[in-house]
């Protein structure tokens, strides 16, 4: 497994520092994000592609394993074939292998099936564009279905497309809470109740093709095990299935430079010594 970090733990930071950042603190992997106004750090409308590729190979990085999508709440936000495929022709020509994105919070009023039948059809318009840009649309547990076991396998169930897949995050199905970006905003959104983070991994875990590392303290992030979730129980599963993918850190990017330099520090021994030799 490639072991990341993702450049959102330095949010607040222009790209280049947040690089810098995650370089010195050991990592051969990075992550970054199309998410503003949380993650501003790629515009795929403005952003030159091979720019970025150069920049990330001068902070001695061996690539980069995925772009979180602007637009990514699928449900939530009309915008989103347009933002997750330009997301996907971006990832092509900047060599990424993942775009991330989610559910989102499903429409007040709106029942599940209706819901599912929109994810679907937009679901079905992205894929296609995935497929000819041979970039896996990851769905990450963010959102009303894909926070909950039986969601996330339901979402999966909507197509038959190799290029999706799933994007794991080892917090998010434990606190039963994300941030999502829409309408130039974000927010925080509850879903549902609390689900364990190994069980839930172990119904999907054949069709993870990204995850993140993350754990928590109710809603702060932590250190990678110093918190509730079951980090190592995660990392256990993906290796018995013969994971090959990355294990991207993520934190919400919410504490000071330095505090979050000390954190992304931890963790990158913490994953060493969990993964043993590589």
């Amino acid at each position: 497994m490639r072991i990341g970090c993702g450049t959102v733990c330095f949010r607040a930071l222009p790209l280049d520092e947040a690089l810098g950042r995650i370089a010195r603190a050991g990592y051969t992997w990075v992550e970054t994000q199309a998410t503003a106004p949380f993650c501003p750090h790629i515009d795929p409308w403005r952003d030159d592609p091979e720019g970025f590729r150069r920049l990330v190979a001068e902070h001695g990085f061996e690539g980069v394993t995925a772009l979180w999508a602007p637009h990514g709440a699928i449900l939530a936000d009309a915008e989103a074939v347009a933002g997750i495929s330009a997301a996907l022709r971006w990832a092509q020509a900047a060599g990424i292998p993942v775009v991330n994105a989610g559910d989102g919070q499903k429409p007040d009023g709106m029942s599940d099936a209706d819901a599912l039948a929109v994810l679907g059809e937009r679901m079905a318009a992205i894929l296609d564009v995935a497929a000819s840009c041979r970039v896996y649309l990851a769905i990450e547990p963010h959102g009303s279905f894909s926070l909950t076991p039986r969601g996330l396998e339901a979402i999966m169930e909507l197509s038959d497309s190799p290029w999706l897949g799933i994007n794991y995050d080892t917090a998010n199905v434990h606190r039963a809470t994300y941030v999502e970006t829409a309408a130039g905003a974000y927010s925080w959104k509850p879903v549902g109740e609390s689900a364990d983070e190994v069980a839930t991994l172990e119904r999907v875990v054949g069709r993870v093709v990204h995850c993140h590392a993350k754990d928590v303290i109710g809603a702060r992030s932590v250190a990678l095990g110093e918190g509730e979730v079951d980090v190592t129980g995660c990392l256990r599963v993906l290796e018995n299935h013969g994971y090959e993918g990355a294990i991207s850190l993520e934190t919400e990017g919410e504490e000071a430079p330095d505090q979050m330099q000390q954190l992304i520090e931890r963790s990158r021994r913490f994953l060493e010594h969990a993964l043993g030799p590589r």
